[in-house]
């Protein structure tokens, strides 16, 4: 068995079950993990005991000496086919998580049948011991000590929008930490720390106590990589196999040299990134995505190697995958709500290829196809790829991609400079910035370096807000004004009258997420600051200041994760056909039909699901609904601005909350039930409803301006031979299309519908099945049946 194929048999699938709501008693019990996943607990005990011992200090030295604790003290291995080293939890079938974000949704999810598996009894006795050292003192504690009681009522999740506490951090400065090291960052916050000793500013000690806290971050994180060192050593003189011995020797000069000082070799850069990522993601804390751009930072040491002789290009590919296999093994624990967020993903970490350099020019490499064979071959969810297009991308870089997302892997995913550079100018970035530009996880915009601390004030549900709108903002169960009281809909005399009431909603909901985020920023800010990452994120130590207090000065907006436009569009078409055009109802009756769930009324459910204009089939009059419905929504959250002085605007990320977060909106106009799932994307058409081919698709998303807007997100879905054979040409050309239509994100699930549902009925024939989900891919066993029959349900496209 070659080292790759020994890697994957090797690698424990770590995927979040998607259980919220969605299994029978039977699903559940196969839990929220497969059944080799184990909760870890090694990063919980040692944060909490440094954080013990260090009470009363300054919090940026209490996170640095918790971070430099964990680092010195975990458990670390190297298995038998590694290559790239590194490991955050105590073996390679536990999950870590942040305690000290919120301890009480884990401490549920493994007290309950679906997460029973993840500890035994020991290990929960422990948990409790722990957990009690941090009730009153977790970031969720924390925020129900400070909130007010009106802002405690907006916490508390009633289905109109989802505030959560999770975090986004900026992707690092990977270059800079290739090219000086860790051990020249550390000595540029030295200099730094002097420079503040003689300038004593009035802010002198936070400064102080922020740049010692970089010194002991960086300086544990060369001490952690010093340790593989010497276990590969120990390792090594132990090894029979004399092919082994030499690979762990290897290793062990490798891990001597970086991430402490440059890169001088491929290899080298590779351990190098892989250390800061895993370091930043998984163990200072828990975050998403990756986000560099991955064939420009690594071409130059992978051409430099093959031009010294000290690679192949085989040796150069087999590396890669081993990289993407401990990409494969990351992940974190979701509590069974989040499930229904991010249900089979880990933490959807992408990579980004292709696309401009800061001039315009073209950055396709040796370094761009390695990483497309890498992924073809590797068949990984992680690290999934994000592919930039531009007019002067190479014919054959796209056929190569198109052979890749042929295999069912889910990606790349398309993203178009002709609309992102421009949208990133727009709001306020430099065009050096804006063309640099990277995706680090669904649709998430960054760029490499720069502090945007890209934190989404949750997710907004446009369909509730729409309901709320029919009923005035008053629950019709309980007779509770929730909702702003907007005008009554009997009296309703055109579409554009209900479009109004809509946007009412969507602007009392916004200010109450807004309101909650812009106060928890402070408590980020204040207790949980992130002085490693810091390290690494450009002007950080020049400035003196963790990354929580300030912001990249270009980065112009703050988001609002938006959730079932096409949905609110495809009600509102429904509702100006059926009842002001052709009067077939009132207000009054469908608001009635709607409150029973469309009980009484499946005729007319089925007449509105086939007559109803339906957005994604090229027709204006839903496609006009649609851009009033994306530009006015932009519009109401533009008047809202962040803590930064930011504004925000909307976010295409929805993951797999168009499926999880729909339980809780009841039946709407466009023929939708109580808790069905809503479009699978801001761009998509609802499931089944595009049925005037992929190209009308394009031509209705196209209607939607992105420069008014945010970053969409587009799914489609082909059978396998519309991607090979002549159909691989007639493919290239439709990307083509897509790109020239000014639409700014696309990508594919390439999966046989009868291979679907055959996964369904033998689940055990099919476990590595891939389906793109929504921003990520996911295994489809791990998928809820309901979200299941989702996919399934999206049209197959052919031409």
């Amino acid at each position: 068995m070659d080292k790759a194929a020994l890697a994957k048999s090797h690698v424990v699938i770590k995927t979040a079950r998607n259980i919220k709501r969605a299994y029978t008693l039977d699903e559940a019990s196969r839990g929220a993990y497969r059944k080799d996943v184990r909760l870890g607990l090694e990063r919980q005990r040692l944060i909490t005991e440094s954080y013990k011992a260090t009470e009363g200090e300054p919090m940026a030295i209490r996170r640095a000496k918790a971070f430099q604790h964990i680092l010195l003290n975990m458990t670390i291995y190297i298995r038998e086919w590694e290559m790239i080293v590194g490991n955050f939890s105590e073996s390679p079938h536990h999950l870590p998580y942040a305690i000290e974000e919120n301890w009480g949704s884990v401490h549920r999810l493994v007290n309950s049948e679906a997460g029973i598996t993840l500890l035994d009894d020991k290990g929960r006795k422990e948990l409790d011991e722990l957990c009690q050292y941090w009730k009153g003192r977790s970031i969720s504690d924390l925020h129900q000590k400070y909130f007010s009681e009106e802002m405690m009522a907006d916490f508390k999740y009633e289905g109109t929008y989802l505030w959560s506490l999770w975090t986004e951090g900026a992707i690092p400065n990977f270059d800079k930490v290739l090219k000086l090291g860790l051990r020249g960052i550390i000595q540029q916050a030295r200099n730094r720390l002097s420079e503040v000793e003689k300038e004593l500013p009035l802010d002198y000690s936070e400064k102080k106590d922020f740049l010692e806290a970089v010194v002991i971050s960086l300086e544990a994180a060369v001490r952690f990589a010093h340790r593989y060192s010497d276990l590969a050593r120990e390792l090594s003189e132990k090894e029979a196999d004399e092919t082994r011995k030499h690979e762990l020797q290897a290793i062990a000069a490798v891990c001597d040299r970086v991430p402490e000082n440059p890169a001088e070799t491929f290899h080298e850069a590779l351990q190098s990134f892989y250390f800061i990522h895993m370091i930043n993601r998984q163990i200072e804390y828990m975050g998403y995505g990756i986000g560099a751009r991955f064939d420009i930072l690594m071409n130059p040491y992978y051409t430099n190697d093959i031009k010294e002789g000290r690679i192949t290009r085989e040796s150069a590919l087999e590396l890669l995958k081993l990289l993407w296999f401990k990409f494969e093994e990351c992940g974190r624990v979701y509590s069974p709500f989040l499930s229904g967020v991010y249900g089979g993903s880990q933490i959807v970490q992408a990579l980004t290829i292709g696309g401009v350099d800061e001039d315009g020019k073209d950055v396709t490499n040796e370094m761009t196809y390695l990483v497309l064979e890498t992924v073809e071959s590797a068949r990984t969810l992680q690290g999934s790829l994000n592919l930039r297009l531009h007019d002067g991308t190479p014919k054959n870089l796209v056929f190569k991609a198109i052979d890749v997302v042929r295999t069912g892997v889910g990606y790349p995913a398309f993203f178009n400079d002709k609309v992102m550079i421009p949208l990133l100018l727009k709001w306020g970035l430099p065009l050096k910035d804006a063309r640099n530009y990277a995706i680090r996880g669904c649709v998430y915009v960054n760029i490499p370096g720069k502090n945007m601390l890209r934190r989404a004030a949750g997710y907004l549900m446009l369909p509730k807000c729409l309901w709320w709108a029919l009923h005035q903002g008053v629950d019709p169960k309980t007779g509770e004004q929730k909702g702003a009281r907007t005008a009554d809909p009997k009296n309703f005399t055109r579409v554009e009258d209900l479009l109004e009431a809509y946007l009412d909603q969507v602007r009392f909901f916004v200010a109450k997420q807004v309101r909650l985020e812009n106060f928890s920023r402070t408590i980020f800010e204040k207790h949980l600051p992130r002085p490693f990452l810091s390290a690494v994120i450009d002007d950080a130590i020049e400035r003196a200041e963790d990354i929580r207090k300030w912001t990249y000065p270009y980065q112009g907006i703050d988001n609002v994760i938006i959730i079932g436009p096409t949905n609110v569009a495809d009600s509102l078409a429904a509702v100006k056909k059926f009842v002001f055009e052709e009067k077939k109802l009132t207000m009054a009756e469908l608001i009635d039909i709607l409150d029973r769930n469309w009980e009484g009324a499946e005729e007319l459910r089925r007449e509105i699901l086939a007559r109803a204009p339906k957005y994604g089939n090229d027709d204006d009059y839903v496609d006009s609904l649609a851009k009033a419905v994306h530009h006015r929504t932009e519009e109401v959250l533009e008047e809202f601005t962040s803590n930064w002085g930011l504004k925000y605007v909307g976010d295409g990320s929805g993951v797999s909350g168009t499926y999880g977060l729909a339980f809780d909106t009841p039946a709407t106009p466009d023929g939708r039930k109580d808790a069905d799932p809503f479009a699978d994307a801001t761009l998509s058409p609802c499931p089944g409803a595009d049925v005037k081919g992929p190209s009308a698709v394009l031509k209705s998303a196209s209607k939607i301006d992105t420069l008014q807007t945010y970053q969409q997100l587009l799914n489609q879905k082909f059978q396998p031979q519309f991607l090979e054979g002549g159909n691989r040409e007639l493919f290239y050309h439709y990307l083509k299309t897509w790109s020239d239509l000014g639409i700014s994100h696309v990508q594919f699930n390439v999966v046989d519908r009868a291979e679907l549902l055959d996964a369904q009925e033998n689940p055990e024939k099919h476990t590595d099945l891939i389906v793109r989900v929504a921003g990520y891919s996911a295994y489809f066993v791990d998928l809820s049946k309901g979200l299941q029959d989702h996919i399934i349900a999206r049209t197959e496209q052919s031409f």
